[in-house]
């Protein structure tokens, strides 16, 4: 039997993050996702984690949604309307009920940042957001119904090379 580096103890899940290091997250801030992320098929559980900027300071325009587990894998993401603020996104009304969500209004979205080495090149995934039920703490990744929108949208579109 291997063992795993996350460990639940009393309302507590202990995880040996990739990206954050070691963290505790409070169970009850689990978000269980209703399917696989694309790609990531061993995680169903992620939790919403601050950014802190070196100086200890949280960064509000980002967080991390940390996959509680195994191999514990975390996304840099954000709110997409801070990037396109005409930001429409549909989803069908399977993956609305999936959610328990009854109004687009009861959900809370987020976008996948990519934030490769030139910070200028650093994109966000438009067309497939995180989207979550905070009441149910149900989660999915979907994929909008109008392809209007990118997997790799560049972030900083109005800057000139």
């Amino acid at each position: 039997m291997s063992s795993v580096s996350a460990h639940e103890s009393g309302a507590m899940i202990s995880v040996s993050s990739q990206a954050l290091g070691h963290v505790e997250v409070d169970a009850g801030a689990a978000i269980t996702f209703t399917g696989p992320m694309a790609g990531f098929s061993d995680c169903m559980r992620y939790a919403l984690i601050a950014h802190v900027r070196p100086d200890g300071t949280e960064d509000a325009s980002v967080a991390w949604l940390q996959g509680l587990d195994t191999p514990f894998h975390a996304f840099v993401v954000t709110d997409p309307w801070a990037i396109v603020p005409d930001y429409s996104p549909e989803i069908s009304d399977a993956d609305a009920e999936e959610l328990g969500l009854s109004s687009f209004h009861d959900a809370q979205v987020f976008a996948i940042l990519t934030i490769p080495g030139n910070p200028k090149e650093t994109s966000i995934n438009l067309r497939a957001p995180i989207v979550v039920n905070g009441s149910r703490r149900v989660g999915k990744q979907v994929v909008l119904l109008s392809d209007e929108y990118t997997t790799r949208h560049l972030v900083n579109r109005g800057s000139t090379d």
